[in-house]
């Protein structure tokens, strides 16, 4: 069947009654009821011409005229009969809102018995783009191959990007595969288009393929690579970059992120690469404690390019740097803080503090804990909590213990919770002797001792069970005229019911509440405990006041209360005695995991 029979038959069908839309514009296409889209589009009354020749006459086969309508190449000769309706259709076209005109606009032509050419049919498929109309689309692609009119790559780029506004990946495929069935190669603009569509449908892995296929390396010959990978003349730009690059990002994967932020800074040039893409990074690069993508993006955004990243962002990054071991970024971030003006709160420097404590720059961290007090905060031994961590390694104290007096002897100041966390350490490791000697260099470090000087060295009265040692440590505290708190209560408590005679934690106890002080719950917990083992009937007591406190007795408390103290493991292990021995009398082998 010849194309001109095709066409005659196809002249009765050739519309379809269209309806009010809404295009991804925003526009409403409308028109009555007597305005139809086309279906197939531009039947002839004339048989086409054989294979040798095209739809377009022989003047359109000369050096055609272009007139470019969101990148459309028009092909129509001024002298062309069809160039008064495709110039109008190009009128219409330069308004985005508009969809319904060009498809009556394209009835006219079939009407008139007109030929359409590649002018028509780019701006038609714009009409399909601009109503969200996909397989209107394709039906064009699949017509003008019928008709001989071969679509150019600006014409494939229009379906490209309706599919890629539409996450419509499959669509994307199958034009991909016109183009290549076309003969055409893919530019700049295509790559952009589908590597969005890709990255609006969260297709990383896809979207990462096509462009490691775009940046694919040949030899000086103009080989492939070792790969066999097709060679593809198309250096990526800036906008098939930061869509894999904020999708890697929406995803956590601020590696990749990284990666390809590198490759764009080699491909597309550091000069377009605005500021904003490295801030993204490196927030959601410190949330994800990728470090190093981090640091980067910090030096690039804010040192080099002048970017002010918020309060929120510097957090983030604080944390980051502290959980690598970066105190020069948690430093420059701290500086960059002051700079802008932001008011410094505790937990800003925490971080920098455990920065330099895994870093194991004693002094350094140190010197974090003398800003904080003259910044009109008072650290504590919480606030060091990351610094205490790292006194518990071997060798860890007397290193610190030796950055302290060598800053005193700089003539820098030695904050007491440097002292505290020393003297917390010491108790801890067991190590209660030398606690007492850091305790007694205070004056010649130039610290003034507190409260929880006094509770660091009860800390290792009770890890050493030292009820001796711990009532002088009370002595010394009176003598000084310190006062306890009621963590120094609580040590105290703690410390008696290690021992034999525990009658002191009553008296201790009871001095609590006398200044109107409310035990803890771990202070009743212990007694508890402590009562339980010793089988003394004041545990009932102990129970109730602890109640009325409103502190609940959980199951395990009450578990290991009824069995007489025995912890579950212990219980266990009594049950699982009494199962072996039940075995033996009764002649059944034992097994070691029963």
């Amino acid at each position: 069947m010849s194309r001109g029979v095709r066409w005659q038959r196809s002249i009765h069908n050739s519309f379809r009654t269209h309806t009010t839309s809404t295009s991804r514009h925003g526009c409403t296409c409308t028109s009555s009821t007597t305005s139809r889209q086309p279906a197939l589009l531009f039947p002839s009354q004339h048989s086409l011409p054989s294979s040798s020749s095209s739809a377009l006459s022989s003047l359109s086969r000369q050096r055609l005229q272009g007139t470019s309508v969101r990148g459309i190449i028009t092909g129509t000769y001024p002298s062309s009969p069809l160039n008064r309706y495709n110039k109008k259709l190009l009128e219409i076209a330069r308004d985005p809102q508009t969809c319904l005109p060009i498809f009556d606009k394209c009835r006219e032509i079939s009407e008139a018995k007109l030929q359409p050419d590649l002018t028509t049919y780019s701006v038609l498929l714009e009409g399909y783009e601009r109503n969200n109309d996909l397989q209107g689309i394709i039906r064009t692609f699949e017509e003008m191959e019928l008709v001989g009119i071969k679509p150019n790559i600006s014409a494939f780029n229009i379906g490209l990007r309706a599919a890629a506004n539409q996450g419509d990946t499959i669509t994307l495929e199958t034009i991909r595969k016109l183009i290549d069935k076309a003969g055409l190669q893919m530019n700049i603009g295509s790559y952009e288009i589908v590597i969005q569509g890709l990255c609006a449908n969260l297709e990383l892995e896809h979207a990462l393929d096509l462009l490691g296929d775009m940046t694919v390396r040949v030899n000086k010959d103009g080989e492939p690579d070792e790969h066999g990978k097709p060679v593809i003349d198309v250096r990526p730009s800036l906008l098939c970059y930061t869509p894999i690059i904020q999708l890697a990002q929406t995803l956590h994967e601020s590696e990749t992120a990284f990666l390809v932020l590198k490759m764009a800074e080699v491909q597309a040039g550091l000069s377009t690469i605005p500021p904003i893409v490295y801030t993204n990074l490196m927030a959601r690069a410190a949330e994800d404690y990728e470090l190093e993508a981090a640091e980067y993006c910090w030096k690039k955004a804010v040192k080099e390019m002048g970017a002010c990243p918020d309060e929120g962002t510097c957090m983030l990054l604080l944390h980051c740097a502290g959980q690598g071991k970066a105190p020069r970024l948690s430093a420059e971030v701290i500086q960059y803080m002051g700079e802008s003006g932001m008011e410094f709160q505790e937990y800003h420097f925490a971080p920098l503090l455990q920065a330099f404590s895994l870093a194991k720059k004693f002094k350094s961290a140190f010197n974090v804990l003398s800003i904080m007090r003259t910044s009109g905060m008072k650290p504590t031994i919480l606030t060091a909590t990351s610094l205490l961590k790292v006194l518990d390694e071997p060798g860890a104290i007397e290193e610190a213990f030796i950055c302290m007096k060598d800053m005193r002897h700089e003539g820098k100041a030695v904050d007491v919770v440097a002292l505290n966390v020393l003297i917390e350490a010491c108790g801890r490791t067991k190590n209660l002797t030398r606690a007492m000697r850091i305790f007694e260099a205070a004056p010649l470090l130039g610290v003034q001792t507190d409260t929880d000087t006094y509770n660091a060295l009860l800390t290792g009265c009770i890890s050493e069970r030292n009820m001796v040692e711990g009532k002088n440590v009370i002595t010394m505290m009176q003598a000084a005229g310190v006062d306890p708190n009621v963590d120094t209560y609580q040590s105290l408590i703690s410390l008696c019911l290690t021992q034999i005679n525990y009658e002191d934690a009553f008296m201790y106890l009871e001095e609590m509440k006398s200044h109107n002080v409310i035990p803890s719950e771990a202070v009743y917990t212990s007694l508890a405990r402590k009562l339980a083992r010793e089988n003394d009937p004041r545990i009932k007591y102990a129970i109730e006041e602890m109640e009325s406190f409103g502190y609940v007795v959980g199951p395990h408390l009450r578990e290991y209360i009824e069995t007489g103290g025995l912890s579950n493991l212990e219980e266990s292990e009594r049950r699982r005695q009494i199962r072996v021995a039940q075995r033996r009398r009764s002649g059944h082998r034992v097994s070691f995991y029963n």
